[in-house]
C-alpha cells in the first residue's frame, strides 16, 4: 500500500523545485478567468526553478486523494515531507490508518534507503536505486517537489485555475512515451511552489490528487532529528 502511494507520487512530481515573490495573487471576476500577470510557460518553469535552489531544507505537510475509476470512491492519505536539501528525504505516513507510522528515509548522499514498519516494529535497509527501480519511483526524489523535465514531458501552459479564491498558474505535462496521461500542476505565484498536482489517466479520469499545505522552508531542519527512527530491528536486503 505504502509504496502504491509513492509510486503515484512520483509519476506526479517529476516532482528540481519547490518554491521569488511575483506579486499577491487577485481574485477573479464572477465569470472571468483569473487575474495573473501574463507570463510565458519558460517564465514560470524559471521561477520555479530558481525558487527551488534556494531552499536547504523544507518541511511540509503532503495531502491526497486517490480516486478508484470504477465507482470513484476516494482514499485519502496524510503525510509530512522532511528534507535537508538535495541529498536526504523522510516521509512519515500520518493516513490511512494502516499506514500511519510508517516512515521511508532516504539519503541519496549514501544511495540508501530505509523503511521502517510500525507493525512489525522492523527496519529494512537496502539500495535506493534498486528500491526506486522496484517501486517505480525514480531515483530524484526532489521531482516529487517540482515541474516535470521537458526532456520527459511535453510541457504547456494552462488556463489559470482558481483554487480557495486564490488564482494559480497551471502547467500541463504529458510524457513523451504516453502523451494520453495529463497532469496537472497547481504553481502559487507568490510562493512559485507546486501548491496542487493532479494526474488523469488516458480516459481523462482524475486519478490522483495532492496537495501541499503548511510548507516551512529554510528553519533549521535537524539532520540528527531527520535520521531518527524507533527503535527496531534492522534487516538489510
Amino acid at each position: 500500500m505504502m509504496f502504491r502511494w509513492l509510486s503515484m507520487i512520483d509519476k506526479l512530481w517529476p516532482w528540481a523545485t519547490l518554491l521569488a515573490v511575483l506579486g499577491a495573487t487577485l481574485p477573479a471576476a464572477a465569470g472571468d478567468e483569473p487575474l495573473l500577470p501574463p507570463l510565458t510557460l519558460e517564465d514560470v518553469a524559471a521561477r520555479v526553478e530558481a525558487a527551488w535552489n534556494e531552499i536547504d531544507d523544507l518541511d511540509v505537510i503532503v495531502e491526497l486523494e486517490q480516486y478508484n475509476p470504477t465507482d470513484g470512491a476516494v482514499t485519502s492519505g496524510r503525510g509530512r515531507l522532511r528534507a535537508l536539501v538535495p541529498d536526504l528525504f523522510r516521509f512519515d505516513w500520518l493516513l490511512p490508518d494502516m499506514m500511519a507510522g510508517s516512515i521511508l528515509l532516504i539519503d541519496r548522499a549514501r544511495n540508501e534507503a530505509r523503511q521502517y514498519n510500525p507493525v512489525r516494529e522492523e527496519i529494512i535497509v537496502q539500495q535506493w536505486d534498486q528500491l526506486a527501480q522496484e517501486q517505480n519511483l525514480g531515483q530524484d526524489v526532489d521531482r516529487w517537489l517540482t515541474l516535470p523535465d521537458a526532456g520527459d514531458y511535453a510541457l504547456e501552459l494552462g488556463k489559470p485555475a482558481v483554487e480557495g479564491h486564490r488564482a494559480y498558474y497551471t502547467v500541463l505535462a504529458r510524457p513523451h512515451g504516453d502523451p494520453g496521461q495529463l497532469y496537472e500542476f497547481l504553481v502559487d505565484p507568490e510562493t512559485w511552489l507546486v501548491q496542487e498536482f493532479r494526474y488523469y489517466d488516458p480516459s481523462g479520469r482524475l486519478l490522483l490528487r495532492g496537495r501541499l499545505a503548511d510548507v516551512t522552508i529554510n528553519h533549521g531542519v535537524s539532520e540528527e532529528r531527520l535520521r531518527r527512527l524507533p527503535p527496531a530491528a534492522v534487516r538489510h536486503r
